[in-house]
Protein backbone atom coordinates (compact mmCIF):
# COMPACT_ATOMS: atom_id res chain seq x y z
CA UNK A 1 0.00 0.00 0.00
CA UNK A 2 1.98 2.84 -1.26
CA UNK A 3 0.42 6.07 -1.47
CA UNK A 4 1.34 8.66 -4.42
CA UNK A 5 3.76 11.78 -3.89
CA UNK A 6 1.52 14.70 -3.71
CA UNK A 7 -1.73 13.05 -2.77
CA UNK A 8 -3.73 13.50 0.90
CA UNK A 9 -2.49 12.18 3.80
CA UNK A 10 -2.82 11.82 7.63
CA UNK A 11 -0.92 10.66 10.99
CA UNK A 12 -3.57 9.98 13.56
CA UNK A 13 -2.70 9.53 17.13
CA UNK A 14 -5.17 7.62 18.99
CA UNK A 15 -6.34 7.05 22.64
CA UNK A 16 -5.52 3.63 24.30
CA UNK A 17 -9.13 2.62 23.48
CA UNK A 18 -8.89 3.56 19.86
CA UNK A 19 -11.00 6.82 19.84
CA UNK A 20 -9.07 10.00 17.83
CA UNK A 21 -7.05 12.04 19.48
CA UNK A 22 -4.93 14.33 17.18
CA UNK A 23 -4.41 14.22 13.55
CA UNK A 24 -2.56 16.15 10.85
CA UNK A 25 -3.74 16.52 7.54
CA UNK A 26 -0.56 16.81 5.15
CA UNK A 27 0.93 15.73 1.97
CA UNK A 28 3.13 13.04 0.81
CA UNK A 29 6.77 13.61 0.04
CA UNK A 30 7.65 10.02 -0.44
CA UNK A 31 6.27 6.33 0.26
CA UNK A 32 9.26 3.83 0.33
CA UNK A 33 11.28 1.24 2.29
CA UNK A 34 11.99 4.46 4.72
CA UNK A 35 8.22 5.07 5.38
CA UNK A 36 6.08 7.49 5.08
CA UNK A 37 7.08 11.15 4.85
CA UNK A 38 4.51 13.75 4.98
CA UNK A 39 4.98 17.75 4.58
CA UNK A 40 2.53 19.62 7.16
CA UNK A 41 2.73 22.98 6.37
CA UNK A 42 2.39 25.60 8.62
CA UNK A 43 -1.97 26.31 8.65
CA UNK A 44 -2.25 22.57 7.79
CA UNK A 45 -5.66 21.26 8.86
CA UNK A 46 -5.36 19.65 12.04
CA UNK A 47 -7.35 17.95 14.92
CA UNK A 48 -7.49 18.05 18.78
CA UNK A 49 -10.14 16.86 21.26
CA UNK A 50 -11.53 19.88 23.50
CA UNK A 51 -14.15 19.65 25.81
CA UNK A 52 -18.11 20.97 26.34
CA UNK A 53 -16.61 24.20 26.61
CA UNK A 54 -14.32 24.31 24.23
CA UNK A 55 -10.86 23.95 26.28
CA UNK A 56 -8.36 21.58 24.45
CA UNK A 57 -7.87 18.21 26.82
CA UNK A 58 -4.37 17.95 26.04
CA UNK A 59 -3.35 18.72 29.67
CA UNK A 60 -5.58 16.94 31.62
CA UNK A 61 -4.60 14.38 33.82
CA UNK A 62 -5.02 11.15 31.80
CA UNK A 63 -7.77 9.24 33.71
CA UNK A 64 -9.90 12.91 34.00
CA UNK A 65 -9.22 13.11 29.66
CA UNK A 66 -10.57 9.41 29.35
CA UNK A 67 -13.66 9.98 31.02
CA UNK A 68 -14.10 13.98 29.87
CA UNK A 69 -17.12 14.63 27.21
CA UNK A 70 -15.45 15.51 24.45
CA UNK A 71 -15.77 17.04 20.53
CA UNK A 72 -13.11 17.20 17.87
CA UNK A 73 -12.03 21.21 16.87
CA UNK A 74 -10.59 22.29 13.70
CA UNK A 75 -6.92 24.18 14.04
CA UNK A 76 -3.92 24.82 12.18
CA UNK A 77 -0.23 23.87 12.37
CA UNK A 78 1.75 26.60 13.74
CA UNK A 79 4.53 27.69 13.98
CA UNK A 80 6.47 25.34 11.68
CA UNK A 81 6.83 23.67 8.68
CA UNK A 82 7.15 19.76 9.12
CA UNK A 83 8.63 16.77 7.24
CA UNK A 84 7.05 14.03 9.15
CA UNK A 85 8.64 10.52 8.87
CA UNK A 86 6.76 7.80 9.73
CA UNK A 87 8.77 4.49 9.52
CA UNK A 88 7.79 1.03 9.16
CA UNK A 89 7.69 -0.86 12.46
CA UNK A 90 9.41 1.95 14.98
CA UNK A 91 8.58 2.74 17.72
CA UNK A 92 8.73 6.57 16.66
CA UNK A 93 8.72 9.39 13.98
CA UNK A 94 11.04 12.01 13.05
CA UNK A 95 10.15 15.58 12.16
CA UNK A 96 12.24 17.71 10.26
CA UNK A 97 11.61 21.17 11.37
CA UNK A 98 11.71 23.85 9.09
CA UNK A 99 11.02 27.92 9.98
CA UNK A 100 8.91 30.37 7.55
CA UNK A 101 11.89 31.09 5.64
CA UNK A 102 12.10 27.30 4.95
CA UNK A 103 15.34 26.94 6.95
CA UNK A 104 16.02 23.75 8.64
CA UNK A 105 16.03 24.50 12.52
CA UNK A 106 15.92 21.02 13.84
CA UNK A 107 14.65 17.36 14.71
CA UNK A 108 11.61 16.19 16.85
CA UNK A 109 11.76 12.96 17.74
CA UNK A 110 8.18 11.51 18.62
CA UNK A 111 8.14 8.15 20.45
CA UNK A 112 4.93 6.44 19.77
CA UNK A 113 3.93 3.10 19.17
CA UNK A 114 4.55 0.98 15.50
CA UNK A 115 2.24 2.94 13.29
CA UNK A 116 -0.77 0.79 11.54
CA UNK A 117 -0.78 1.72 7.91
CA UNK A 118 -3.91 2.43 5.65
CA UNK A 119 -5.85 3.62 2.83
CA UNK A 120 -5.31 7.28 4.57
CA UNK A 121 -2.38 7.12 6.54
CA UNK A 122 -0.72 6.20 9.63
CA UNK A 123 -2.19 5.63 13.02
CA UNK A 124 -0.04 5.33 16.57
CA UNK A 125 -0.63 5.70 19.91
CA UNK A 126 1.65 8.55 21.37
CA UNK A 127 4.14 7.83 24.11
CA UNK A 128 4.49 10.97 25.67
CA UNK A 129 8.58 11.24 25.52
CA UNK A 130 10.23 13.29 22.97
CA UNK A 131 13.39 14.22 22.12
CA UNK A 132 14.49 18.13 20.97
CA UNK A 133 17.59 17.62 18.16
CA UNK A 134 19.28 20.32 17.64
CA UNK A 135 20.99 20.75 13.96
CA UNK A 136 24.47 19.61 15.85
CA UNK A 137 23.10 16.71 17.36
CA UNK A 138 22.75 17.69 20.96
CA UNK A 139 19.55 16.05 22.43
CA UNK A 140 17.33 17.85 25.13
CA UNK A 141 14.30 15.49 26.43
CA UNK A 142 10.54 16.60 26.58
CA UNK A 143 8.07 15.70 28.31
CA UNK A 144 9.29 13.01 31.05
CA UNK A 145 6.40 13.61 33.22
CA UNK A 146 3.73 12.96 31.05
CA UNK A 147 5.61 9.75 30.25
CA UNK A 148 6.08 8.78 33.94
CA UNK A 149 2.13 10.03 34.33
CA UNK A 150 1.45 7.04 31.60
CA UNK A 151 3.49 4.41 32.83
CA UNK A 152 1.71 5.28 36.61
CA UNK A 153 -1.25 3.49 35.08
CA UNK A 154 -0.51 0.31 33.00
CA UNK A 155 -4.02 -0.80 32.99
CA UNK A 156 -4.28 1.63 29.83
CA UNK A 157 -0.54 2.78 28.97
CA UNK A 158 2.38 1.09 29.17
CA UNK A 159 3.57 -1.62 32.07
CA UNK A 160 7.17 -1.70 33.83
CA UNK A 161 8.88 -3.83 30.86
CA UNK A 162 6.92 -1.54 28.02
CA UNK A 163 8.45 1.52 29.85
CA UNK A 164 12.27 0.12 30.08
CA UNK A 165 11.71 -0.74 26.21
CA UNK A 166 10.88 2.35 25.55
CA UNK A 167 13.13 4.93 27.78
CA UNK A 168 16.29 2.27 25.88
CA UNK A 169 14.44 3.03 22.11
CA UNK A 170 14.71 6.43 23.24
CA UNK A 171 18.13 6.33 24.42
CA UNK A 172 19.45 4.55 20.98
CA UNK A 173 17.85 7.70 18.89
CA UNK A 174 19.67 9.83 20.99
CA UNK A 175 22.61 8.24 20.57
CA UNK A 176 22.07 8.06 16.78
CA UNK A 177 21.53 12.07 16.71
CA UNK A 178 24.43 12.99 19.30
CA UNK A 179 26.66 10.75 16.34
CA UNK A 180 24.67 12.51 13.86
CA UNK A 181 23.66 9.47 12.05
CA UNK A 182 21.07 9.01 9.84
CA UNK A 183 18.11 10.12 10.03
CA UNK A 184 20.15 13.01 11.81
CA UNK A 185 22.90 12.62 8.99
CA UNK A 186 21.55 15.84 6.41
CA UNK A 187 18.90 14.03 4.86
CA UNK A 188 16.30 16.10 4.60
CA UNK A 189 17.47 19.35 5.60
CA UNK A 190 17.75 21.24 2.43
CA UNK A 191 13.84 19.54 1.63
CA UNK A 192 11.57 22.38 -0.25
CA UNK A 193 8.09 21.47 -0.66
CA UNK A 194 6.62 21.59 -4.30
CA UNK A 195 5.28 25.80 -4.65
CA UNK A 196 2.33 24.52 -5.87
CA UNK A 197 1.36 22.85 -2.89
CA UNK A 198 -0.86 24.92 -0.61
CA UNK A 199 -1.28 23.88 3.33
CA UNK A 200 -3.22 20.65 3.35
CA UNK A 201 -6.77 20.58 4.34
CA UNK A 202 -8.74 17.60 6.01
CA UNK A 203 -9.24 14.93 3.45
CA UNK A 204 -12.66 13.09 3.75
CA UNK A 205 -11.12 10.02 5.37
CA UNK A 206 -9.70 11.70 8.28
CA UNK A 207 -11.81 10.05 10.90
CA UNK A 208 -12.22 6.31 9.47
CA UNK A 209 -12.19 3.45 12.05
CA UNK A 210 -8.58 2.44 12.67
CA UNK A 211 -6.92 -0.09 12.33
CA UNK A 212 -4.79 -0.53 14.83
CA UNK A 213 -5.30 -3.67 16.97
CA UNK A 214 -6.80 -4.45 19.76
CA UNK A 215 -5.50 -5.70 23.47
CA UNK A 216 -7.36 -8.49 24.13
CA UNK A 217 -8.45 -6.54 28.05
CA UNK A 218 -10.58 -3.11 27.78
CA UNK A 219 -8.48 -0.96 29.54
CA UNK A 220 -12.03 0.57 30.90
CA UNK A 221 -13.35 -2.82 31.88
CA UNK A 222 -9.84 -3.10 34.26
CA UNK A 223 -9.84 0.36 35.85
CA UNK A 224 -12.31 0.81 38.50
CA UNK A 225 -11.44 5.03 38.16
CA UNK A 226 -12.23 4.81 34.99
CA UNK A 227 -15.44 3.35 34.89
CA UNK A 228 -16.85 5.17 37.44
CA UNK A 229 -18.29 7.98 34.65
Amino acid sequence: MRLQAGSPAVRRGMLPDHRIHAVQAGRVVSDDEHGLALWVAEDAATVRRVDLAGEPTRKLPYQVEMTTPTMYQRAAWHPYNSLMLTPPGAGHSVWWTFDQAGEFVGWYVNLETPSARWFGGTDHIDQALDLIVDPDGAVKWKDLGEFDDQCALPALFWGADQARAIRAHADELAALAQAQRYPFDGTWCDFRPDPAWEPAELPWFWDQPTCLEREPRSALAVSPQLSRV
